[in-house]
C-alpha cells in the first residue's frame, strides 16, 4: 500500500513535465496540417510551456523571419508542383486527343477504296495505288508517334 501511495504522485508530476513541451505546426505536401513535439524545417512554434526558459524577443523575432520565409519557401514548392502537374495533366489530355485523331485519319485512309486530295481550286485528286499507300503508311507512322504503340489491325 506504502508503494501505491508514491506512484501516483510521481505519475502525475510525471505528466506535468510532458506537458512542458513546444508544440509545432507544419503543412505536409499535399496541405494537410500536423502538429508536433518535435521541430522539422519549415515549423512553426505554437505553443512553449516551459516556466523560466528565457526567451528574448531578437531571438523570437529572428525565428519567427526564418520559419515565415520557410513557410514560403515551401508554398511556392508545393505552388511548383501543382503547377506542373497540372502541365502533366494537360500535356496528357492534348497527346490522347492527338492519337484520338491520328487513329480516326489511319482508319478512313484503310477503309477507303480510293485516297484524294483537294486541288487549288477544291476539286479531288485522286492518288495513285502507290501514292495511297504512302498515304496509308505516313498515316500509321503519325499514330505510332501519337499513339506510342501500332494501331491494332481490327
Amino acid at each position: 500500500m506504502r508503494r501505491l501511495r508514491w506512484i501516483a504522485p510521481i505519475a502525475l508530476i510525471a505528466a506535468a513535465m510532458a506537458a512542458q513541451a513546444d508544440v509545432y505546426r507544419t503543412v505536409d505536401a499535399e496541405g494537410h496540417v500536423e502538429y508536433s513535439d518535435r521541430w522539422v524545417p519549415g515549423a512553426e512554434l505554437v505553443r512553449t510551456d516551459h516556466p523560466g526558459r528565457e526567451s528574448s524577443s531578437t531571438t523570437s523575432s529572428d525565428a519567427q523571419k526564418r520559419s515565415t520565409a520557410d513557410n514560403e519557401r515551401i508554398s511556392a514548392q508545393l505552388s511548383r508542383e501543382a503547377a506542373a502537374r497540372e502541365v502533366k495533366k494537360d500535356k496528357d489530355a492534348a497527346r490522347s486527343e492527338q492519337c484520338k485523331q491520328a487513329k480516326s485519319r489511319y482508319q478512313r485512309a484503310i477503309e477507303s477504296r480510293r485516297l484524294y486530295r483537294e486541288g487549288a481550286n477544291g476539286e479531288r485528286q485522286y492518288l495513285t495505288d502507290e501514292e495511297a499507300d504512302q498515304e496509308r503508311l505516313q498515316a500509321r507512322i503519325e499514330v505510332q508517334d501519337a499513339c506510342g504503340t501500332a494501331p491494332a489491325n481490327d
